[in-house]
């Protein structure tokens, strides 16, 4: 079901049409919200556009180390499955020739 959101953010007012549930997508504002706030306070800016870019490359940055680390351990998961599929298979070969 889309509904439109109320969005104010570094003094820009608009509206978006989502599908998302209306508490989600205030949890997703305030979350940038505190990313802007933090850019604001620890980097000294106050430009609304360089809040935003610097908002969006850090942002994105997030994003990609959580891939990177999402799919680090999916390979480390798979390497332990295929080393126990591999000793079950060594397990039931020594058993069958002997």
């Amino acid at each position: 079901m889309s509904n439109f959101q109320k969005i104010n953010l570094l003094g820009s007012s608009f509206s978006l049409k989502v599908d998302e549930d209306p508490e989600y997508f205030k949890k997703i504002i305030k979350q940038i919200e505190i990313r802007f706030s933090q850019i604001e306070e620890e980097m000294h800016v106050k430009d609304p556009l360089r809040i935003a870019l610097l908002s969006c490359i850090l942002m994105q940055d997030d994003l990609l180390k959580e891939k990177d680390n999402k799919m680090q351990s999916q390979n480390e998961g798979d390497a332990a499955k295929v080393e126990q599929i591999t000793l079950e298979i060594i397990n039931l070969i020594d058993k069958n020739v002997k």
